[in-house]
């Protein structure tokens, strides 16, 4: 459809230029024709006078009137004063010759103006007029020369109907010379009407057709629609034909083949069904348009059924609005005003200004411009001030759409509310800010738990062994007790404190590797010799992968679960530890099974707490922070970490590392 426009407009644009070249060959060919027979006349030249030899002449008083319109069709877009005065008394000077030619004819002479400048000594029947049908041409030539320069649409459409009745009369002139009609033949009208006078009245008149914007003859005749190829198909049928056939007639009437009467018997018999058959063919031509007009229009009409499907659609989910290149909006949605807290009317004419935030600088929005207007699409996230003074954030995309010269006309940018997401952002950014905050406290304490807490620990180790080599004979049975309880209880601080610091330090300057997990429980095993050998326990692996890992946290992991399964064992049975691996959709998942004590099931998440123990130091000694190191290890590579497990069947550890 745009296309189609386009194409319309393009002929129309390419029509003014033709038109404006036939108005400037009618002003040359006036010019030349009627300054030529006003020399003629002064020089007494008949042959100048009148183009065929024994036909009309064309009279001193019609070279004025062409004189006159040729200067009247130069001058006819003028808007200075001076120049529009002498324009409207050139026009009616051409008025007064036509109107006081027809009064004489009528026998009212007011002034006679038939050999006002020059005497006609070639004519023998009313010397120096112009014809009747002359006169009356001039007459409507210069009315019409007013009327076109009418601001009033009536007068300026009665113009063209003026314009209409000198094609008809000139074209009647024009078809009697062209036939060869004898003067005497042509009536009173047109036997002192010359041929060039004829024809310079019709181009004229067509000129000025074709001008006037109340008909757009030029468009109707250029035009792309089916009214104006139906003109440009028929006008040669309507012109040539009655012309070619008439003439063909006269020749026959002319050589008695047939008499007038059957002339015109025959005239109406051949045009009639050769204009019936000619407009039948045209017309399946414009059917055929019709139709494929028709399927153009179903299409077009669905498609703008879809497109405004898709319509409703991003107006529901998106925040819209349309500016000019400018950036000046032209049109929002619903949508817009809703989250905005403006009317449309208080949008529309404005700029996105209306809702800057003062948030983002200057560089922000300048490199936003930059883009769009490159013809890319932009796309980041803004934060804006509503009408109320609250503050939304939206992910924007702006859209630049050009015109067929590649030049931007118009952006359309796409929002969505994102104020929730970037609410739960900055709660999260806070809430990692104090994460932070504590765990510089963590480290703080733990450097006070190596050092300063250490320090005295150590005093109170070193005394109470210095005491009790020292002074021990000196001891009772409860001192001694209370001795051994001391040192015990000191010995445990510490190790409390370095598994601790151990856990603290798990994340710690730890880097990624590649980390073949077979040869990783090889060395676990080295480690565990003694402690396997005297239990005499039993470990099976099953085929362990490659993974990418924190090596020296992972090596902690597994001697904690094996050293656990050996731990936590039934004493009448040998221990027996399998561990297998099986890949899963974002890495492995790795089982350590054990034919242990088991676990009860309301104890299964607790045993992952840090310091918390399920069996007393006296059965199974540990310091209750093996399996929290476990759950931290198993945390820093992504995964998770659960137990299954009943009393008195064993356990199963479950843990997953990522690998994407």
């Amino acid at each position: 459809m745009r296309n189609l426009i386009f194409n319309n407009y393009f002929k129309i644009k390419f029509s003014d230029s033709i038109v404006r070249q036939i108005q400037g060959f009618v002003i040359v060919i006036s010019l030349l024709i009627s300054i030529t027979v006003i020399l003629g006349w002064y020089l007494e030249m008949e042959g100048i006078l009148s183009i065929i030899p024994g036909s009309a002449t064309m009279k001193f008083n019609t070279a004025v009137v062409f004189l006159f319109s040729g200067v009247l069709l130069t001058i006819q877009h003028t808007k200075k004063i001076t120049i529009l005065f002498f324009y409207y008394l050139l026009a009616l000077i051409i008025v007064i010759i036509g109107v006081f030619t027809l009064l004489e004819y009528i026998g009212l002479p007011i002034y006679s103006i038939d050999n006002l400048f020059i005497f006609d000594q070639f004519s023998s029947n009313y010397p120096g007029r112009m014809s009747p049908a002359t006169a009356l041409c001039s007459l409507f030539l210069g009315l019409g020369f007013i009327l076109d320069l009418s601001p009033n649409d009536f007068l300026k459409k009665t113009g063209g109907f003026i314009h209409m009745s000198i094609v008809f009369i000139s074209i009647l002139a024009i078809t009697a010379y062209i036939l060869f009609i004898p003067l005497e033949n042509k009536g009173i009208l047109f036997q002192s009407m010359a041929i060039h006078t004829s024809s310079l009245f019709l181009l004229f008149s067509i000129s000025k057709l074709l001008k006037n914007t109340k008909y757009e003859l030029h468009s109707l005749i250029w035009g792309n629609y089916a009214g104006s190829k139906l003109i440009r198909k028929v006008l040669p049928l309507m012109i040539f034909f009655p012309i070619l056939f008439n003439y063909l007639l006269v020749i026959a009437i002319d050589e008695n083949l047939f008499s007038s009467d059957f002339g015109m018997i025959a005239y109406a018999t051949i045009f009639i069904p050769f204009s019936i058959f000619y407009l039948s063919y045209i017309a399946i031509g414009l059917n055929k348009t019709d139709l494929e007009k028709q399927l153009v229009e179903n299409n077009f009409r669905n498609s703008n059924k879809y497109y405004k499907q898709i319509k409703n659609g991003i107006d529901k989910a998106f925040i819209l609005a349309i500016t000019d290149k400018y950036g000046v909006i032209t049109e929002v949605n619903e949508t817009f005003c809703k989250i905005s807290k403006y009317e449309k009317n208080e949008l529309i004419g404005k700029t996105h200004s209306i809702l800057n935030s003062g948030y983002h600088d200057k560089k922000f929005f300048s490199k936003m411009w930059r883009t769009i207007r490159a013809g890319e699409i932009w796309i980041d996230e803004i934060k804006n001030r509503a009408k109320d003074g609250s503050y939304y954030w939206v992910l924007t995309a702006i859209v630049p759409f050009e015109n067929e010269n590649n030049q931007i006309t118009e952006f359309m940018a796409l929002r969505q509310d994102i104020t929730d997401r970037k609410i739960a952002e900055e709660n999260r950014l806070k809430y990692l800010q104090k994460l932070e905050y504590k765990n510089k406290e963590l480290e703080q304490f733990a450097f006070v738990a190596s050092h300063d807490l250490q320090e005295p620990l150590r005093t109170v180790i070193n005394f109470t062994d210095l005491l009790a080599k020292k002074q021990k004979q000196h001891f009772d049975e409860i001192g001694l007790k209370s001795l051994d309880f001391i040192q015990e209880a000191t010995v445990r601080m510490s190790l409390l404190i370095n598994n601790l610091l151990d856990y603290n330090r798990i994340d710690k300057n730890s880097t990624l590797s590649q980390i073949n997990c077979n040869e990783l429980i090889d060395s676990v095993k080295r480690n565990l010799g003694k402690i396997i050998t005297a239990s005499d326990a039993t470990v099976t692996v099953h085929n362990l992968p490659i993974i990418e890992g924190y090596k020296i946290p992972l090596r902690l992991l597994f001697q904690n679960l094996i050293s656990n399964g050996i731990k936590f064992r039934n004493k009448e049975v040998k221990p027996c530890i399998e561990i297998t691996a099986r890949p899963i959709t974002d890495g492995f998942l790795f089982k350590v099974k054990d034919n242990g004590i088991g676990i009860s099931v309301n104890h299964q998440e607790k045993i992952f707490e840090i310091f918390k123990r399920l069996h007393s130091k006296d059965k199974y000694d540990g310091s209750g922070i093996g399996l929290a190191h476990c759950r931290k290890i198993v945390d820093l590579h992504g995964g998770k970490i659960w137990v299954d497990s009943k009393l008195g069947s064993g356990s199963t550890f479950n843990f997953t590392i990522k690998t994407v």
